[in-house]
């Protein structure tokens, strides 16, 4: 499914106990790789309509790891179901560094007209876990 495409994104969070579930919609390019897939969408909040978010996801094929780096926040993200691995985020009181534990990289981009691309993991604090979250990507041509 190489090209432009419309996006749909859900994205589901649970921080403190508390589940919050952000729809957003968007345009995509797709690209097919040597490594597997490239991504790039930017996408707005259906709520609001005001907040937006730009994301660019590499999948690696062989390794089954995503890369994601979303350029509003500046913060990317090695997702490696194989390994946790780390991240580090801006802050008003400095850099905070974060575990990442993938639990699920999975996509299906090989279609004509639809694909979707899904990532859960959870964002630990040492290894104690601060946010879980699950990405869910539609994409349609």
């Amino acid at each position: 499914m190489e090209g432009n495409a419309q996006i749909r994104i859900a994205s589901r969070s649970v921080f403190g106990g508390v589940e919050d579930v952000i729809r957003l919609e968007g345009s995509a390019t797709v690209e097919k790789t040597d490594y597997g897939w490239h991504l790039q969408y930017e996408a707005v909040n259906c709520e609001d309509e005001k907040s937006a978010v730009r994301s660019d996801i590499k999948l690696e094929t062989d390794t089954r790891r995503a890369i994601v780096v979303n350029q509003g926040e500046g913060y990317g993200l090695l997702l490696d179901p194989a390994a946790v691995t780390a991240t580090q985020i801006k802050t008003p009181q400095g850099s905070l560094t974060l575990n990442v534990k993938a639990k699920e990289v999975a996509w299906d981009l090989a279609g004509r007209k639809d694909g979707s691309v899904t990532l859960e993991y959870m964002l630990l604090v040492g290894m104690q876990p601060l946010s879980a979250l699950r990405i869910s990507l539609f994409l349609k041509k």
